[in-house]
């Protein structure tokens, strides 16, 4: 069904134009080019569970702009934005389970994102905002949770110092001290000048 920005705009149909049942898809009908529910012809339809209004949005801005894709929505980044930027100060005033709430909401505002919005600022975003939650998570001491964070983080920004010394710290608090030391080596690599991974390769020797 719709996002919590609710569905897209419905857009209306060249009076008389003609259903098609997709054959593949008997439950789909096209009219006038955009998705409807079969059984009641309609492009949101709450007794079907269906909710065609972005896939007919992206069929009407393809159209207008000669196939050009729809700008993201600004609305959407200003939510991430305004969440995330709640979630800091909640981490600075050192309520971390408040915070961590804060980068999930995130989160999940974050994966709201259309398909056609550009994948780089998505990905760059998710990261951010997984990796601070996992800072609240270690500051919580759960090590294993932050652990399954970071390892999302250093897929999606591999080349990310901070994520491998949070990876690294979240191994560490797992007993894993071979593995973090060899999280913070490569943090420390991709960063030689960040004093805090410096400092965290040389603390780990003492355990490996």
């Amino acid at each position: 069904m719709a996002s919590s920005f609710g569905p897209r705009p419905l857009f209306p149909t060249e009076a008389g134009a003609t259903p098609h049942v997709l054959p593949s898809l008997a439950s789909v009908t096209l009219v006038d080019g955009l998705l409807h529910c079969t059984t009641h012809t309609k492009q949101v339809c709450l007794e079907c569970n269906v909710d065609y209004s972005t896939h007919n949005f992206l069929t009407r801005q393809l159209t207008a702009n000669r196939g050009a894709l729809p700008p993201p929505n600004p609305q959407l980044a200003a939510a991430i934005q305004k969440l995330k930027t709640e979630g800091n100060d909640q981490f600075r005033a050192q309520c971390h389970f408040e915070a961590a709430q804060k980068y999930t909401e995130a989160i999940n505002v974050a994966a709201q994102r259309p398909l056609w919005d550009s994948a780089q600022t998505s990905m760059e975003e998710v990261a951010v905002l997984m990796s601070n939650r996992a800072a609240c998570l270690l500051e919580l001491g759960h090590a294993s949770e932050a652990y399954w964070d970071t390892e999302v983080v250093t897929r999606l920004k591999r080349a990310w110092s901070k994520g491998h010394f949070r990876m690294g710290r979240a191994l560490l608090g797992m007993g894993r001290c071979g593995q973090a030391a060899l999280e913070f080596q490569v943090g420390s690599q991709l960063d030689p000048e960040a004093r805090e991974m410096r400092a965290a390769v040389e603390n780990v020797q003492q355990f490996v």
